[in-house]
């Protein structure tokens, strides 16, 4: 973009925004309390924690948007994925090839990477402890109280790895009267759900509470593989989630929060497309015909369990609150999967990777009290993880590769914010963050050709490398009535260097530096109409350095992936969110965003083919001679291309939303429909090539729901329906080297039905 187009564009957007100040801005989660029937919750005051302390929504000068239990409920979501196409400028698909592993998007910035060593440009946060691995952010949403997606970069008070922005999870507490909660789900493809949650109410002198919750699920698939007969896209979770709260006094609470869950996958089914590869003729017709039909030699499976505490302590001193989280989270799991898409030769290119981690941290912070002029929030962060994963990749014959990998990482950050009212109406907000990374890390990898090792492209490695970073903010506000809040903000975002676990040669292993972003924000929030109206825009402009991403480097025996620190990048846009309540029974909301993502710079080797050195069309500088693990030289040259005119993967130009919520009073209660569109424009799911296979097209998706609940709401009864038109909707698609492109899909049309009790 030149500077000529930035200009214009970031005129067209702050244009947008003062062209609008006729009409009061809404807060965000309008979309997620449009499901909700109660006007009062819906359009009332929603308290989030963006900014360390509990809020209003509405005054928080963030761009957020959250989910409520009775969004994921109405939306019929079982996981994180369920929520896609809800919130603009924010894509929530899975992985593709990898079915633990989310792929998460926030204002065309991606994370999709399954391997531990690439940290999440995302950040999900779960009762305030963060999860450092990827393949752990596929978060199973039952007993959820709210969901906040809090748009662009959170470096100051959520820390590194956000880069697009962070989810943070709250799940619900103990209620202080006994009850309880039954859900029974029933549906297409073998669905069966059983969700459960039990309160005991106040106990011990009143000073404890406690919960359980229970949340178990079958599913049995929407696709077929030829060759084994097995069903694929199966699903099989068993998840529990405790917590105890203690309030010994008025001024101190302290909750613990232990979570389980075990995800058992077969699958996923890939769709492989005709590159002309004359391997491509071997697959059977039939799994040729239809991406609902795979013919793999095995099932491709994950297994995934996780257990994660939480637990947090906020002390009321009479001067400030101060708040102590401490977290623990392991995560282990065996995949293996498909990367090549063939019959022939058998096995191709299939993957197994055997992970287990343990992750500690612990933060301790000061907020200081609010309505005088001036308060702020201080703390101290620390984390330590570690892991081990055992990669093989299985005989393209005859060629075997294995790897171990071992690392320790190690965080400390420092940040504080400040609010300071220096005028009538004005806040002005500054902030730090200082943080600091290590990680150590040990690989061995070893090559067999033939059943014989072999030690020239076989080596084993001891790295040690670090990384520092300040990350500030600053943002104005000004509010001329308690119903109307102009803001802007400069923010800066910052996530840590690593080493490729996928690196079969010393020089693909790294490390690779650091990525950075600083994020231009302006926008308002307001309300109208006795509050039941509300209208929000945001515009944004985000410049991305050293932006590390997947590029194609010579292995010891193939082509892998690896991350490096590829290009610099920028994005920006606009995002409406709008709600209206015109009745106490109708709920409309409506959600538009505009999105321009392209690289800047981009000179690389992306197309997975060596050459003899020879120049290419395109080419950016000079070719590479690739050495073995030895340091011998190859012959073969990796050759960097100019690769700016690549689309940024998961990044839509266009997306939209439309939720309607009705309710009519009936003799036994009420009937209650919910019913969304979700359009999403086409875009690229994979980014380092335009190939028309990796794209997925322009839909509109339908979901509705309709449900009849008694009087006091003790019991209800649903029918729901998920992709009515039954779109043939591509979740992801990959290709490993010259290989074809294989294609993932999302599930067609289901329709099902959920009875609720509770007591």
């Amino acid at each position: 973009m030149t500077n000529i187009d930035k200009a214009k564009v970031s005129a067209a957007l702050i244009g947008s925004l003062l062209a609008s100040t006729a009409l009061p801005a809404i807060a965000q989660e309008d979309v997620s309390e449009a499901a909700d029937t109660n006007s009062e919750a819906r359009l009332g005051t929603i308290t989030v924690t963006a900014q360390k302390r509990e809020e209003s929504l509405q005054d928080v000068p963030i761009s957020i948007t959250a989910f409520t239990a009775d969004t994921v409920e109405a939306a019929g979501s079982v996981n994180i994925t369920g929520l896609n196409g809800l919130a603009p400028n924010v894509v929530l698909q899975t992985e593709g090839l990898i079915p633990n592993v989310p792929m998460t998007s926030i204002r065309g910035i991606s994370q999709s990477d399954p391997d531990p060593n690439s940290d999440p440009k995302i950040s999900t946060v779960i009762d305030g402890v963060y999860v450092p691995f990827v393949a752990g952010t596929m978060l199973d949403l039952f007993d959820v109280e709210r969901v906040e997606i809090l748009k662009g970069p959170q470096g100051t008070l959520f820390g590194k790895n956000n880069l697009g922005g962070t989810i943070n999870v709250v799940t619900a507490r103990p209620a202080d009267e006994f009850g309880g909660k039954l859900r029974l789900t029933a549906g297409e493809n073998g669905l069966l759900q059983g969700r459960a949650k039990i309160d005991t109410g106040r106990f011990a002198n009143d000073t404890m509470a406690a919960k359980l919750a229970v949340n178990l699920r079958q599913y049995d698939g929407y696709s077929t593989n030829i060759v084994t007969g097995s069903d694929l896209n199966t699903n099989e979770v068993t998840a529990f989630r405790g917590a105890l709260t203690y309030n010994p006094t008025d001024t101190i609470e302290s909750t613990l929060i232990i979570d389980t869950l075990t995800d058992d996958t077969v699958g996923p089914a890939g769709n492989t497309v005709d590159n002309g590869d004359p391997r491509f003729q071997a697959i059977p017709q039939e799994a040729r015909d239809s991406i609902r039909v795979s013919a793999v030699a095995f099932d491709p499976t994950a297994n995934t369990e996780t257990t994660g505490i939480a637990w947090e302590t906020n002390w009321d001193t009479g001067a400030g609150t101060v708040t102590a989280v401490v977290g623990y989270r392991n995560l282990t799991y065996v995949t293996r999967g498909d990367f090549d898409g063939l019959t022939v030769p058998e096995p191709g290119l299939d993957v197994m990777r055997d992970f287990e981690s343990d992750a500690y941290s612990g933060e301790l912070r000061y907020a200081s009290p609010t309505g005088d002029v001036f308060d702020y929030v201080v703390g101290l962060y620390a984390s330590y993880d570690e892991f081990q994963q055992d990669n093989t990749v299985f005989p393209a014959p005859p060629v075997l590769s294995t790897s171990t990998l071992q690392q320790e990482a190690t965080s400390l950050a420092a940040f504080a914010q400040a609010n300071w009212y220096f005028a009538e109406d004005w806040t002005l907000t500054v902030g730090g963050r200082y943080t600091e990374d290590e990680k150590d890390y040990f690989i061995d990898a070893e090559l067999f050709v033939g059943g014989n090792f072999v030690p020239p492209s076989s080596f084993e490695d001891t790295l040690n490398a670090s990384w520092s970073n300040l990350s500030p903010r600053a943002a104005l506000e000004y509010s001329p009535t308690d119903n109307l809040l102009y803001y802007g903000s400069i923010s800066t975002g910052y996530k840590g260097g690593g080493f490729n676990s996928r690196g079969t040669l010393p020089q693909n292993v790294g490390p690779y530096d650091e990525e950075t972003v600083t994020a231009y924000e302006i926008g308002l929030k307001s309300e109208l109409l006795d509050g039941t109206m509300r209208l929000n825009l945001a515009a944004f402009f985000n410049d991305y350095q050293d932006l590390q991403g997947a590029v194609t480097r010579q292995g010891a025996a193939r082509a892998e992936n690896v991350t490096s620190n590829v290009s610099d990048a920028e994005t920006s846009g606009i995002e409406l969110a709008w709600q209206w309540l015109p009745t106490d029974n109708l709920s409309l909301a409506l959600n538009l965003a505009y999105l321009d993502a392209q690289f800047t710079r981009f000179c690389e080797d992306v197309d997975g083919v060596f050459t003899d050195g020879s120049d290419e069309p395109g080419q950016c500088g000079p070719a590479v001679e690739v050495r073995d693990a030895a340091g011998n030289p190859t012959g073969t040259f990796e050759v960097p291309v100019d690769s700016t005119g690549l689309d940024l993967a998961n990044a839509p130009p266009y997306s939209g939303s439309f939720i309607i919520d009705y309710t009519v009073p009936v003799q036994l209660g009420e009937i209650r429909f919910n019913g969304d569109l979700r359009y999403t424009d086409r875009y690229n799911t994979w980014g380092r090539s335009n190939n028309p296979a990796f794209y997925r097209d322009s839909v509109v998706l339908v979901n509705a729901s309709v449900a009849l609940v008694d009087h006091d709401d003790t019991w209800e009864v649903r029918l729901f329906g998920r992709n009515l038109t039954d779109e043939d909707v591509l979740s992801g698609a990959i290709a490993a080297g010259a290989n074809p492109i294989v294609q993932f899909f999302q599930p067609p049309r289901e329709v099902g039905v959920e009875v609720a009790f509770n007591f």
